[in-house]
């Protein structure tokens, strides 16, 4: 327990089903278990939430959610946000603020500015793979450098955040491995059919955890192994990025003869059994942060397949040791290593034994103490 609580706020959008989310809440809970008093602060209300609060966990909602407006409609919605937001930590006499994305990263700022509040910005993707309006783009590089400390994932983040906004005070926190790994509702089983084996890939935006070129992947090694399956948990049909939806990688699959054979159970509580479950783990991502995903899927001791994305799979996995890794946006390779790992039992029960130093690599007492330090805590407060 920490000797010297401190109020901490963690801003983030909303609660829905993704990976800032669960770490948002992950570290919500550990800094509430060192002694500290911890609020989530969220722009969308309980009825959009995925996950639970962690016990002991405060929440506050601003609202005040854009939608379609003119810009001068949105400006004005933007001004109101950033006083409900400092009427909150004010409120909650809170001494740092911890904003998860861009656009609450600048309103934090503005909003904290002469409350003697810190702000902590963290960006939890590549930024340079994220179209921002232009306005959002020019205060990011305006404001980043005035707050109290920078986050980012990797280290090809925090340099292009030191180039594109000024940002001195850099911290890089990858994700930890959180164990045991969380489960709980929607439970939705996999697939147990005797004499057929799984892939599994997981995520919730079609565009950029590249499902469709996994699709394409798959088509090409399928045929061969007529027994594999590919499952996509998170997935839903309806939602589109990037004008690629969940169903347009489900119409795909069936162009190329795979109907049947790609599955989308949709939201999914229980990885944990996904992962237990599955004969192959692929990560076709186009760009990422710190994929989640692929660190939890290692953790389970998974064989991994994954793309070489700009920032994220090689900081994780060592090609041939604890995985397979492949040049991004390549779909041929990524056959090639998925038929060669199908192929190999021998092979997929080595690389999936060496994933699971990822728990030592990430453990959580050693990314809490990244964390303490870029929110200026004592470092005794993390847990050991």
């Amino acid at each position: 327990m920490s000797d010297n609580p401190h109020s901490i706020c963690l801003f983030i959008g909303s609660l829905k089903a993704g990976g800032a989310e669960r770490v948002t809440l992950w570290l919500a809970g550990e800094l509430v278990a060192a002694g500290h008093r911890v609020s989530v602060l969220t722009h969308h209300g309980a009825d959009q939430d995925f996950f639970a609060l962690p016990p002991g966990v405060d929440r506050a909602v601003v609202g005040l959610t854009e939608g379609r407006r003119s810009m001068a409609g949105k400006l004005v919605i933007n001004m109101r946000r950033c006083l409900r937001v400092r009427a909150v930590l004010r409120r909650m006499r809170a001494d740092v603020v911890l904003a998860m994305m861009p656009h609450e990263s600048v309103v934090a700022v503005v909003a904290a500015a002469g409350t003697g509040c810190r702000v902590v910005v963290s960006e939890r993707n590549a930024p340079w793979h994220r179209r921002q309006d232009r306005i959002w783009t020019v205060l990011r590089r305006l404001v980043y450098r005035f707050s109290a400390a920078q986050v980012a994932q990797t280290r090809p983040i925090a340099d292009w955040l030191e180039r594109h906004t000024g940002s001195t005070r850099l911290h890089v926190v990858p994700n930890a491995v959180q164990d045991p790994l969380p489960s709980g509702p929607p439970v939705i089983a996999p697939p147990a059919v005797p004499g057929r084996r799984l892939i599994v890939a997981a995520g919730t935006k079609p565009w950029q955890k590249g499902f469709d070129l996994l699709v394409e992947a798959f088509a090409q090694v399928a045929r061969d192994h007529p027994d594999w399956d590919l499952a996509l948990p998170g997935l839903l049909p309806g939602r589109v990025e990037e004008g690629l939806s969940g169903q347009d990688v489900l119409d795909r699959a069936a162009e190329v003869g795979l109907a049947g054979r790609v599955i989308l159970p949709g939201h999914v509580g229980n990885m944990p059994d996904w992962y237990a479950a599955a004969d192959l783990f692929v990560l076709s991502s186009r760009f990422e942060g710190f994929p989640n995903v692929l660190v939890e899927a290692m953790s389970q001791g998974c064989a991994c397949v994954s793309f070489d994305c700009d920032t994220g799979p090689r900081d994780i996995l060592t090609d041939g040791v604890d995985g397979l890794l492949v040049p991004a946006d390549d779909p041929a390779a990524l056959a090639v290593a998925m038929g060669r790992a199908m192929a190999d039992e021998a092979l997929r029960a080595r690389i999936g034994a060496a994933a699971r130093d990822v728990r030592t690599r990430f453990a959580a007492p050693r990314i809490l103490a990244h964390w303490a330090r870029a929110l200026d805590l004592p470092e005794t407060g993390a847990r050991p």
